[in-house]
This record gives structure tokens, sequence and C-alpha cells, in this order.
């Protein structure tokens, strides 16, 4: 992590749903054209200004450490997802100055900031905290800009200057409507963010958070940042994508869609946790000193999950504590959200194994009982390849959905 004391940061935020190439050159152009010694790239966690649901904040975050992957003195923030509630740029200086002690702070800003500057939280506030550096695209109405820039600088005491970028008509808005028709990315994404659009299929699934209402939504928003320290990007990318493929399962089976994408998020919470503390977690769950002893070490971290979101969360309803605690395993007598919890964290699009699509299939087509015995069968036999005998809750869970026959390992 680069030092930030005495440095002059550049701070530049925004949702970055998706990262694009128009947003890669600003960053160039700013450190090029600026006297920066460094590009703070500042995610949203939760939008003040922003009328739709904007992507979970994994998959956003990894689509900005992936946009400005080669370029240097410049570090992807996550500041504003961590910290709880809406984020107003005023409150994000004020805590960058608190914990790193900058020498001064550009915000850095497209041109159209300057129509709604005057909507901006605290913006006399902010402005005598700050520097504002609005980027020229090339196609912009100089005149307008500077006459703008002028009236905001005797209004608020601002201190504004101007670099310039080529111009670029790029816009995430068209991007995610490219991808939702299937179209091509690469070329208007660098080519790891289109890649990882494309794997997550991100844009096809995500209208499904539009049917979450929103104080729901808002709770999902809280909760993802609440989770984020707990677990690595590698695992938050991973549960954004179990969240979001619940969701879809959950809309096409009539479950809470709310309760599904929050399970997604929160699964793998316990995973990172030392193995002594699961264990303890896992055994008060569990409350059964005979079904604890059947969970390998590996398969501690769904009880201990549901036991911490117990304990912290003010008990959430068993069925969604249990869809957590068994997602790994499965078990008899499963709920609908606990095979959809199942199902989603072993074939979410972040994952690649032989018969997925199969699997997918099955799933998307209403045959869960199906999806759910054809997967267990594709997990039976990658144990049996590393020589590792299927948990006993698992084989229960198939002689349910195989009529009662036992599988042959």
């Amino acid at each position: 992590m680069i030092d930030f004391e005495g440095k002059h940061i550049g701070l530049y935020g925004g949702t970055f749903d998706p990262f694009h190439n128009a947003h890669r050159q600003l960053i160039v152009s700013a450190l090029e054209q600026l006297p920066l010694d460094v590009v703070l790239v500042m995610p949203l966690g939760q939008a003040p200004h922003k009328n739709r649901r904007i992507s979970l904040a994994a998959h956003r975050f990894e689509m900005a450490r992936l946009g400005v992957d080669g370029l240097s003195r410049v570090v992807v923030s996550d500041d504003e997802i961590r910290t709880p509630g809406v984020d107003y740029t005023y409150e994000t200086v004020l805590r960058l100055k608190e914990r790193h002690f900058p020498a001064e702070i550009t915000v850095l800003a497209g041109s159209d900031v300057l129509l709604s500057i005057d909507s901006w939280y605290r913006v006399n506030d902010l402005m005598g905290e700050i520097s504002l550096a609005v980027v020229r695209r090339g196609d912009d109405d100089i005149k307008i800009l500077e006459s703008k820039a002028k009236e905001t600088a005797a209004r608020y005491g601002a201190k504004i200057v101007f670099f310039d970028m080529p111009p670029s008509t790029l816009a995430s808005s068209d991007l995610r409507r490219i991808h939702e028709n299937r179209g091509e990315l690469r070329g208007k994404c660098p080519d790891a963010v289109a890649s990882f659009i494309e794997r997550h299929r991100l844009y096809l699934l995500s209208p499904v958070y539009s049917m979450v209402d929103d104080d729901d939504w808002e709770r999902l928003v809280a909760l993802e940042g609440w989770s984020w320290r707990f677990i690595t990007q590698e695992r938050r990318v991973h549960s954004a994508s179990v969240a979001q493929y619940a969701g879809k399962l959950a809309y096409l089976y009539d479950v809470d869609i709310w309760k599904a994408i929050a399970a997604g998020l929160l699964h793998d919470m316990a995973k990172e946790f030392p193995l002594e503390e699961q264990r303890e977690l896992a055994r008060e769950y569990l409350n059964d000193e005979t079904l604890f002893m059947t969970l390998s070490d590996d398969l501690l971290h769904g009880p201990a999950a549901a036991e911490f979101i117990s304990k912290t969360c003010g008990k959430p309803d068993m069925e969604f504590l249990d869809a957590i605690a068994f997602h790994s395993t499965g078990r008899c007598g499963m709920s609908v959200l606990g095979q959809i919890l199942f199902l989603a964290d072993k074939i979410a699009f972040d994952r690649v194994f032989r018969r997925l699509d199969a699997i997918r299939s099955l799933a998307e087509s209403g045959k869960l009982d199906d999806a759910m015995k054809l997967c267990l069968e594709e997990i039976f036999t990658a144990l049996e390849r590393s020589g590792v005998e299927a948990n006993s809750l698992s084989l229960d869970a198939y002689r349910t959905y195989a009529g009662g026959a036992t599988v042959e390992m």
C-alpha cells in the first residue's frame, strides 16, 4: 500500500459499473498533466445520486482493479464500500485527511460535474478541502465549461483546473446494454474487464436486483459492506457471484429474492476465520456433537457463519441460517432456499467444471431436485478423484434425490 502522507492525491470516484476505457484514459491523462503523486480510484458503496440498482460492490471493485492493472501510481480503494451508509465525497475527503495526512487532495471529475455540483452534499465545505480537476474530452464546449468554472469558483471559493483527454462517447449505461444484448465489449473496456463481465454474465443477471424493494436493497448493500472485512477479494467476488445466481433461481422458484441474495453474500463469511473459532462457532450452531464430528475442517465454515450471523444480526430465521450452515454439504429435508444456495455455490458463473452447464440447465428449467442429484454426483466424482470421502450429510441428501439409491465410490 502506498504511503499517502505528504502526497498529492487525485481522488477519482464513481460506480465503475462497468469500468471502461474512458475511465482508464482519464486516469492516465490526469497523471500526465496534473502534479499528482497518486490517483486513488474509489468505487462507491452506496451512491447518493443513482436512481438504478448498481452492481454488487465486489464485482465493481474487481472491475476497477482489473481496469487499472499495469498503471503505476494508481491505487483502488475500498474505503467507501467499507464505510456504512450513503457515500458523500466530503466525508470521504475528511476520512482520507484524518487517516493518511495527504498534502493535497484533488478530485478528478468529468465536465458534467460543473452542471451538477450545486446539488453536492456540503459543497461549500467540500470546496474548502479540495481542488477540483475537470477533464475536457475534446468535444466539450470549452467556453461554456470555462464560464461555468468561473461561476462555481466565485460561488464556493473553489480551486478549479482543467486537464484534457481524447474525445470519448463511452458510457457505462451503453456498455451494460451491449452486454445485455450479448454484444462485444472488447475495445470499449480493458480486455481483463471485458473477460470478467463475460465470464460472470454480469449484466445478464443483474435485472433481478430491480425485484428487491428499496429498503431491502439498502440492507443488502449494508450486509455486503459489513461482511467485506472478513473475507479476501477473491472470496468476495465468489460470494457476489453466488448471490447474483441465487437471486435468479429465487425468482424462478418464487423464493424471497432478498433472502437468497443475502445468503449468497454471507455464506462464506467465516471461511477465513481462525480454525479454532470456526470449530467453536460450528459446534455451538449444530448443538449435536455427533453431527459436528462428521464435518471435516473445510466444512466448518457453513455452520460457523450461521452461528456468527445469528449472534451478530439478531437471529435471522432458521431457514436462512440453515441454508448457510449446510451450503457445502447439503442435507436431507433442505428447504427450497437451502437447495438454491447449495446449487448457486457450485454453479454460479465463477465456477468451471464438468457437466456444469447440464446442472444449470436443470436448475433453470424447474427441475431443482434433478439439478441437486446431478450436482451431488459431480461432487462425489471430484472427491473420489482426490481420494476424499464424501460427507455423510451429502450422502443422505443424495439418497433423497436419487429415490433411495446409493452412490458408488
